[in-house]
């Protein structure tokens, strides 16, 4: 669970169509007694939410749930003070505004020790999919996909290096007939992030992934 504070209706839309189970907390008493009773994988904090000094809530938060991260959303002018309350590799922090998707991959690389050992890894050339944890990399480096090139990536990398219908995507993705360019589209931004030679076109059978 991931307990938010004042955020957008698309931050809570993108955390939940990726798998986040989500919770919004507006006091600290409330997420420390959400942290007290193992409730949560991941803060998401709004520093404004512990008040004018928050080393004070975040000693108190890493008492009760000493392996609990913490990802601080921040402004640039607080960034540099709140930087300095964080512990190294176990937590993070995003100034605003800021990219939902790099919400999302910071969040499912700290919660990743968290998640099912078991896990499904698609591959194709140096393109992997960890659809369990939902993370998207490119010979070892992390992409940040949006949902919807995310799920596009995986109905090209569940058949890879066989050419996927553009019917068939439409169908696999957005569950409903679509504008014939709209898969264009996404093929597009896919290629920007992804390399440009991964995903073949083959005319009149569709796009491959190769990687």
């Amino acid at each position: 669970m991931v307990p938010l504070r004042q955020t957008t209706s698309r931050v809570l839309q993108a955390l939940r169509s990726t798998g986040f189970e989500t919770r919004i907390l507006d006091t600290v008493p409330e997420v420390l007694d959400a942290a007290r009773a193992h409730t949560l994988a991941a803060i998401v904090l709004d520093v404004t939410l512990a008040g004018s000094d928050p080393r004070n809530f975040l000693d108190e938060l890493r008492r009760v749930a000493p392996q609990l991260p913490v990802i601080a959303l921040t402004s640039r002018e607080q960034r540099e003070q709140t930087v300095s309350l964080l512990r190294g590799t176990l937590d993070d922090y995003l100034t605003t505004p800021f990219p939902v998707e790099e919400l999302v991959s910071r969040l499912r690389l700290r919660v990743s020790d968290r998640m099912p050992v078991d896990r499904t890894v698609l591959r194709a050339g140096m393109v992997t999919v960890d659809t369990t944890l939902g993370l998207v990399s490119v010979a070892g480096r992390l992409v940040t996909l949006s949902p919807t090139e995310y799920a596009l990536l995986i109905a090209l990398a569940s058949r890879a290096g066989q050419p996927v219908s553009q019917e068939r995507l439409t169908t696999e993705v957005w569950g409903q007939p679509k504008s014939s360019n709209i898969v264009e589209v996404y093929v597009g931004y896919l290629r920007r992030k992804l390399g440009a030679d991964r995903i073949r076109t083959v005319r009149g059978a569709g796009y491959v992934l190769d990687g």
